[in-house]
């Protein structure tokens, strides 16, 4: 039996043996049993997974015991990273260095990658994938010592890289589209819409109409596509964070708390300011701005119901409920950041019911996320979503007690 996938940048219609979805449901709330006979689709979300480090290999260790049923929280189908995949210049490096740089990055990875195949394994790029030089390069010594600082530029050549090597399906540019089934033999199906947001906050907005009108498009085609229940947009930059991109970048030894400074605004912080005069990443930047009331405005035209939106960028694991009560639109009012696969930065402390996040409970650590990744489930008539620290395997608790999150159809936080 085969079961139909698509995946769409110019309408591409493949198909792939069901055994090589290998559905089997996770552990459910009380560990270890499974989800009832609901069947389902596993989702592996993971971003800036780009430096090597501890936290990303104990990021791969963990996603390979997963893959081949070491740990208990079930095995996943697909797997998405999302952005700043090589860094600090992605793999805008000479040519004889471009294979042990992936060899470094990916081998970690290898195993579920392989197992999964090219069709199950998405990237979408980051910031640092399109940087081309250095802003600032000092040496010393008669160059025996030398520091670089504040990549910069734009080039697509190490894009062009990413996107030939065989063990991913790379999504630079035009957004894309994949839809999998839910299940064996399941009507139902959940979309993955790829939007590679790197590229327009690196350009100017007259250049972004290709790409934003390419979104409109597989929207629209969505309404002669009844089946898919689910939509779930991926990016790297996310709509709404609590990092430091969302500017919860200054300690504060008095609340034990990420505490919020502006990084837009000139005379109160000049060097956040000037860096996103150069390079627009903080959520408060015009262009970043500007970037999402224009997706925005073509998701909620629309009308096709986006329930959540999943990015990396900011070096933690975040799930926000940004909407207002009660109000249901097409625009995502869920943001899942899962941005800590390999550099976990500070992230503000939770604050349920809206704002969960995996801040290190120890104020040594001064509010720096746990290392880790998100594993989504999704079935037919809910989805739910758990964060796993790299550092031991367990389910991270993102405040109040909160180690899982179940979703309704109308993108709804579950009681």
């Amino acid at each position: 039996m085969r079961v139909p996938f698509v995946l769409r940048s110019a309408p591409i219609v493949c198909c792939i043996p069901l055994a090589m979805l290998a559905l089997s449901p996770p552990p459910d709330a009380a560990g270890g049993e499974q989800v009832g006979a609901r069947r389902g689709l596993t989702v592996i979300a993971i971003g800036d997974a780009g430096e090597t480090s501890g936290a990303q290999r104990g990021c791969g260790m963990y996603l390979t015991n997963m893959y081949t049923g070491q740990h208990d929280a079930g095995s996943f189908q697909v797997l998405i990273f999302l952005g700043n995949n090589f860094m600090p210049m992605g793999l805008n490096v000479p040519p004889g260095d471009v294979p042990g740089k992936v060899s470094t990055i990916a081998d970690p990875f290898k195993v579920p990658m392989a197992g999964l195949g090219a069709r199950n394994v998405h990237a979408i790029p980051g910031n640092h994938d399109y940087y081309a030089r250095y802003a600032i390069e000092k040496s010393a010594f008669f160059g025996l010592f030398k520091t670089e600082e504040m990549p910069i530029g734009l080039t697509g050549r190490g894009n062009d890289r990413e996107a030939a090597l065989d063990f991913w399906s790379y999504h630079a540019g035009l957004p894309a589209e994949a839809t999998y089934p839910l299940g064996e033999n399941s009507p139902d199906s959940v979309q993955f819409i790829f939007f590679d947001t790197a590229l327009p906050l690196r350009t100017p907005s007259s250049l972004w109409t290709p790409a934003l009108d390419s979104l409109r498009h597989i929207l629209q085609a969505d309404h002669a596509r009844p089946g898919i229940v689910w939509h779930l947009l991926c990016t790297h930059h996310p709509f709404a964070t609590v990092g430091v991109h969302g500017g919860y970048s200054l300690w504060d030894e008095e609340t034990n708390d990420a505490a919020y400074v502006t990084p837009c605004d000139r005379d109160s912080n000049a060097l956040a300011w000037f860096k996103n005069l150069l390079d627009p990443e903080d959520v408060c930047a015009d262009r970043y701005r500007q970037l999402v009331d224009s997706l925005k405005q073509i998701i909620n035209a629309s009308g096709i119901m986006i329930q959540a939106a999943i990015a990396g960028h900011d070096g933690s694991m975040q799930f926000l409920l940004t909407g207002e009560d009660g109000v249901r639109q097409p625009f995502p009012s869920l943001q899942i950041v899962s941005g800590a696969g390999s550099v976990p930065t500070m992230v503000r402390s939770p604050r349920p019911p809206r704002i969960y996040t995996s801040a290190e409970h120890d104020p040594l650590k001064k509010g720096e996320s746990a290392p880790g990744f998100a594993q989504i489930f999704l079935a037919a008539d809910r989805m739910r979503v758990v964060f796993y620290n790299a550092d031991n395997g367990d389910r991270i608790d993102m405040g109040d007690g909160k180690k899982e999150f179940w979703i309704d159809r109308d993108g709804r936080l579950i009681p």
